[in-house]
């Protein structure tokens, strides 16, 4: 009899388990748009995008489509030496020509840095298990 109850159980308890969802706002959505087992890094690229625009709108306090070292501190916290918080110093390794600022040029080129690396066997998309290896950002799992 629970033998029984345990083949019965099992499935309904692996069922719910699957769909156990994280926390609101720590995953982006799937990046495989057209649901066929790859990502492409048109997809990939497009799946990182909305969360970059919205990160540009909250840093560029002045709105001139540039992320300076003080704005990308104002937005994050900094030190309690005054420093530049990790935040912003993470940033700011974006800027890949040294000027200063990170543009949403560089923050793209960054995204396909990811992916390339990611692309472990160099196939030119994603497997689900290249995007599960892919090393976490700071601030949650993600996979871009």
């Amino acid at each position: 009899m629970t033998r029984t109850l345990l083949s019965l159980a099992a499935p309904i308890l692996l069922a719910g388990a699957a769909q156990a969802q994280p926390a609101p706002g720590r995953l982006p959505p799937n990046p495989d748009a057209d649901n066929d087992g790859k990502v492409t890094l048109a997809e990939f690229r497009a799946s990182a995008t909305k969360r970059q625009d919205d990160m540009f709108a909250r840093l560029d306090a002045n709105k001139d489509g540039k992320i300076v070292q003080a704005e990308a501190d104002a937005a994050g916290k900094t030190r309690e030496d005054g420093g530049p918080g990790r935040r912003g110093s993470m940033l700011m390794r974006l800027d890949a020509n040294k000027d200063g600022a990170v543009t949403k040029a560089e923050m793209a080129a960054m995204t396909d840095r990811r992916f390339q690396t990611a692309d472990s066997n160099k196939d030119g998309w994603l497997s689900k298990d290249e995007l599960l290896t892919m090393k976490p950002r700071r601030g949650g799992a993600r996979a871009s």
